[in-house]
């Protein structure tokens, strides 16, 4: 039943747009999901981090059920709705005092063009620092926030400067330390914001740990120093939180572990359990300095997907921190067992993260640190799929593994991932 889906889905579907496993999902439940041929696959990617507590748990199902029955079409910019309040009240709830408004939107894409419209019009400013590296969406205006340019979609958003960001493994400045690459690259972004002529930067944009780029983050240190020079030129902090926030690293957001509180957050995976739903958290101030028209979306916050984030954000709030226990026990207990992985396999080069937010990095040979991107794709698509895992890859180079299960994942269901990578990578023959 399966091929012939994906025969007729090659004839009428862009399966070209994206690499993806090949199969037909039916079912699926806590951390399994489930293809019309009845086979059962353990979920690491957790659909690009989204289903965060889980497929379709019990609590979620019966809000998008009850929501349905009373109210599906509808939007912010046409009427509210009692979900959306309650979804805003709770979202807040989990950020400093200092960040309360929020604006919402159906994708990551889209918030962050909307945050950067929010730092021009409260700076008066046009220029934006953009990390080399980072993934903020695929739009034609988030492309252009894309640490990796596309000149094949030309012309892009004028007005951005591009700065590198600390990859300890593969320093782009060949520091000696990792401590003397933050601070290198933090002199560079001070030199951009005091000595760039008549160009005034109304923001820096940036992923405390680069998903995409492959789980790639300073040291804590970076950060602080970072928000004082910003601080310092009058410019704003953008945190992109979308694949980092809602408790994937073992704080509910990134920041509360680094010392800072940005002037914008952007998050969105994790807050509906797998409906579209992105968000914009800001000052007050901030946001008052955008006027009606400035923005508008015509499915920004639908009641059905503001009811799957009010269940959500509630589930999470009742049962923060045995959530947050989880994935810093479950996180440390996976980073050990990837090590001695490292340990025991060639292809394995590096091994990083943030509670279940784990990046395994495979090479060619561990003296060179020649990216294995052809083993990466035959590990995640072949090898490992076969056996009834499901990994997602990642990296500048493509040859960065994403461990990302959902965050309730049990330590015995980590021990089988990882025991499936290694018979995966011995077969592959690393």
């Amino acid at each position: 039943m399966q091929e012939d889906m994906l025969r007729r889905l090659d004839s009428s579907l862009m399966t070209n747009l994206f690499k993806t496993h090949r199969i037909v999902v039916k079912k699926a439940k806590g951390i399994y999901v489930e293809d019309v041929d009845g086979k059962r696959y353990m979920d690491f990617m957790t659909v690009i981090t989204t289903a965060y507590l889980g497929h379709n748990p019990d609590y979620l199902v019966e809000a998008i059920k009850e929501a349905a029955e009373n109210l599906i079409a509808g939007g912010s910019y046409v009427y509210y709705s009692e979900y959306l309040l309650r979804a805003s009240e709770k979202l807040l709830s989990l950020f400093p005092r200092e960040l309360n408004r929020v604006a919402f939107k159906p994708g990551g894409g889209e918030a962050v063009e909307l945050a950067l419209k929010l730092a021009r019009k409260f700076t008066k400013r046009q220029e934006v620092l953009v990390t080399m590296g980072s993934y903020h969406g695929r739009t034609s205006g988030t492309l252009t926030f894309h640490g990796s340019r596309k000149k094949e979609f030309a012309p892009l958003i004028p007005g951005m400067s591009y700065v590198p960001y600390p990859y300890c493994y593969r320093c782009p400045v060949k520091a000696d330390s990792c401590e003397s690459c933050s601070d290198s690259i933090l002199q560079l972004i001070d030199y951009y914001l005091k000595f760039s002529g008549n160009r005034d930067y109304a923001a820096l944009i940036i992923e405390p740990i680069q998903g995409v780029g492959g789980i790639i983050y300073p040291e804590d240190g970076f950060f602080p120093k970072l928000a004082s020079i910003l601080r310092e030129n009058n410019s704003l902090l953008i945190f992109d939180e979308i694949q980092t926030g809602m408790g994937r690293t073992g704080t509910t957001w990134r920041f509360e572990a680094l010392n800072v509180v940005p002037d914008i957050v952007v998050v969105a995976k994790g807050m509906t359990g797998g409906l579209p739903l992105a968000a914009v958290v800001t000052r007050e101030e901030i946001a008052a300095s955008m006027e009606p028209g400035d923005e508008h979306s015509t499915y920004a916050a639908p009641p059905l997907v503001m009811a799957a984030a009010d269940a959500t954000l509630s589930h999470f709030i009742e049962n923060k921190e045995a959530i947050l226990r989880n994935v810093r026990e479950v996180g440390e207990y996976a980073l050990k067992l990837l090590n001695e992985l490292k340990e025991r396999r060639k292809f394995v080069g590096d091994v990083r993260g943030k509670g279940l937010m784990l990046g395994i990095e495979l090479v060619k040979d561990k003296e060179s640190k020649k990216p294995a991107r052809e083993e990466t794709a035959q590990l995640c698509f072949d090898k490992a799929l076969k056996r009834g895992l499901l990994l997602a890859t990642s990296g500048w180079y493509g040859n960065v593994v994403r461990f990302a299960p959902p965050l309730t994942v049990s330590k015995e269901e980590v021990e089988r991932a990882v025991q499936i990578m290694d018979e995966s990578l011995g077969e592959i023959g690393g």
